[in-house]
Order: C-alpha cells, then sequence, then structure tokens
C-alpha cells in the first residue's frame, strides 16, 4: 500500500541519519581513547583503526536499537505535528494499519540487533583482544616519546631514550625479553642509539649503536655481559593466547554455561531483539503529539525513558553477574516492564499525550 511505503520511509530517514551519527559519535570517542595510546608510541596505527572499526561493531548493538527508536519518534512526530496523520486516518487508515508495516520494519531490525549481539559481539571482542596482544609485541620507536620510561604492558620490553633526533634514539636504555634455549632471558641494553630497519610482513627490528649488553640468565648461573658496536634485536612471535573472555565467548557455549557472569552475557545477547521490538513500541506511543505542541512534544520523555530502560538493564546484568537476583527473571524483567508500558500506552484509550 501507499500509506505503509510511506509510513516506512519517514521514519527511515531519520533513522539512517540519526544512527550514522551516533556511530560518528562513538567513533570519535574510541578515537580519542585509542589515539591517546598511539601518540605515546603504546599502538600502532593500524591497530587504533581496526580497534575502532570493532568497537563500532559492538556498539551497534545498541546504537542500531537507539537509532531505530529516535527515528520512529521524529518520523511519526512529524506526520503528527503537521496533521498529515490526521489526514492519513480520515483516508481509512486504522491505528492496527499503522501498525503494520512499522511493526515489519520493527522485526527486521529486531532480526539485525539480535545477529549482531550473538555472532557479531563475540567475534569482535575476540578480536579486540588479539589485537591487544598484538600490539604489546610491536614496537616503533618513531612513536616513542623521549625522557620517561615506556613499557609493554606485558613486561617484555621497556624503554628509555633521553633524545631523539632524525628517526634515531639517543642515549638509550632498553630491558627486553629473549627465548634462548628453553628459558626466557632477561636483556639490559645501554646504547649510544637506536633505529629500527623495516620488515616486510613483519615488526621492525631495532638495531643498537655503541653500547653495553647485559644478559640475565633466570638461574644467575649463565650471565654475561659484554659491549657491542652493533647489536639487532628482532622481535619474537608471542605464543602468548587470548584465553577465556566470556564476551568472546561463543553464544552456543554459553548455553550451558551455569556460572552467573556467563549467564549474565548469555540472556544479554539473547535479549537485544525483544529490546529492539520494545523500544520501537515505545517509540511509536511517545510519536503521538497534537499539533500545537509540535513535531517533538514528547521526546524528552522519550530521551528519559530509554536512560532509564538502559540503565535498569546494566544494573540487572550486575544483579546477575553477582548472584543477587537469580537467573529467572534475570535482567528479562527489564525488557517485560518495558514492553508493558509500551503496550499501555498504545492501547488503552483513556491514556493521551495531549
Amino acid at each position: 500500500m501507499i500509506a505503509d511505503r510511506y509510513l516506512i520511509r519517514e521514519i527511515s530517514l531519520p533513522f539512517v541519519a540519526i544512527t550514522l551519527g551516533l556511530v560518528l559519535i562513538f567513533a570519535s570517542y574510541s578515537a580519542t581513547v585509542y589515539l591517546t595510546d598511539a601518540a605515546s608510541g603504546q599502538l600502532p596505527i593500524d591497530i587504533v583503526l581496526k580497534l575502532i572499526g570493532l568497537k563500532v561493531l559492538i556498539a551497534l548493538e545498541v546504537l542500531l536499537p537507539l537509532g531505530f527508536y529516535l527515528g520512529i519518534i521524529f518520523g511519526l512526530g512529524r506526520l503528527y505535528g503537521d496533521q498529515e496523520m490526521t489526514a492519513l486516518q480520515a483516508g481509512g487508515l486504522s491505528r492496527v494499519g499503522m501498525l503494520r508495516p512499522l511493526l515489519r520494519v520493527t522485526l527486521l531490525m529486531a532480526v539485525l540487533a539480535g545477529l549482531l549481539a550473538v555472532f557479531g559481539r563475540p567475534w569482535a571482542y575476540s578480536q579486540v583482544y588479539k589485537l591487544e596482544i598484538s600490539a604489546q609485541e610491536q614496537i616503533d620507536i618513531t612513536r616513542l616519546d623521549t625522557g620517561r620510561f615506556q613499557d609493554s604492558g606485558d613486561g617484555k620490553f621497556v624503554f628509555y631514550a633521553e633524545d631523539a633526533r632524525s628517526q634515531t634514539l639517543e642515549n638509550v636504555f632498553a630491558a627486553l625479553e629473549e627465548s634462548r634455549g628453553e628459558g626466557q632471558h632477561r636483556i639490559i641494553i645501554r646504547a649510544e642509539r637506536l633505529t629500527q630497519i623495516p620488515q616486510e610482513d613483519a615488526p621492525p627490528t631495532l638495531q643498537f649503536h655503541q653500547g653495553r649488553l647485559y644478559r640475565l640468565d633466570p638461574d644467575g648461573a649463565g650471565d654475561e655481559a659484554l659491549h657491542f658496536g652493533t647489536f639487532n634485536w628482532i622481535p619474537q612471535a608471542s605464543d602468548r593466547v587470548v584465553g577465556y573472555k566470556r564476551k568472546a565467548a561463543s553464544s552456543a557455549s554459553l548455553l550451558s554455561a551455569t556460572a552467573t557472569d556467563d549467564i549474565a552475557e548469555r540472556q544479554w545477547r539473547f535479549s537485544r531483539p525483544m529490546a529492539t521490538v520494545f523500544l520501537a513500541l515505545l517509540g511509536i506511543a511517545f510519536a503521538r503529539s497534537s499539533p500545537r505542541r509540535g513535531r517533538t512534544a514528547n521526546s524528552f520523555a522519550a530521551a528519559v525513558s530509554f536512560a532509564l530502560y538502559y540503565n535498569l538493564a546494566g544494573i540487572a546484568r550486575t544483579w546477575v553477574e553477582q548472584g543477587d537476583i537469580p537467573p529467572v527473571p534475570g535482567i528479562y524483567w527489564v525488557d517485560a516492564l518495558v514492553g508493558a508500558l509500551a503496550l499501555t500506552l498504545l492501547f488503552r484509550p483513556g491514556l493521551r499525550f495531549y
């Protein structure tokens, strides 16, 4: 029907615009967090870009329902404010007729949010954890600050340089970890200069010039010291693995989990489709207003309701993690509460917004 396509178009335009705006805001926030580490030399810029993209993908399970919720409020609010909804109703559009196309789009959004939460979220988190480990193994001296100690975060290397000139660090102190034989050895280096040699598909080789090296044996029996003119250190690939992280665990593995942390994570993922549907219904209810009150007369109440909803959902998840409330009702009582409120506002005849 023409009316169905018109309603879908009116909510789709603000939905796309608002969602893109939310994504840009979140990406900018993530960039400020990671670029601080990149500027201090702790994160390579290519890994920063990947981390930002992954964080945006994770956030879409919230940003998508929020953008759709606001798109409904602004789209339908314009129709109410310009009296187009009155004209459509006068032409025979019933309440059920209005809800039918909106619910079709809502179900599509719910499926998409569910796929992001159930499959996209664990995959993205697993990639984030792997990238964080990889970043700790990479060293780029061109990004290191001088005059202060900097480390990898896992203790594999520590650097201090007094000055930097033309891509070269001067008066360098370094504490590095080296695999030798069956054990790990600590290397302490004091050198006049440090440069790096780029490598294809591998971290750059660090080249120390004119210094002294101390190789420390774990049991103290094989310590050695030597002077060198040039010493090359090649960062070694790490055998570290991510280990178990509930946010990166597959949704299938969480189905049989009994730990409260895993239960909370599972319920959060599987509640995202319900959250999308109930928020959409709440948005349809909040969009109603009289022409004299403007297009977004209930926008403040809508914003407060959304904030309360997601804060309550976060609190409920924490309660489940800590075992303060049982798995049933778990965090689902928050969705049930919002769903009851939305249906009440939509279908109770005596309750009006104007």
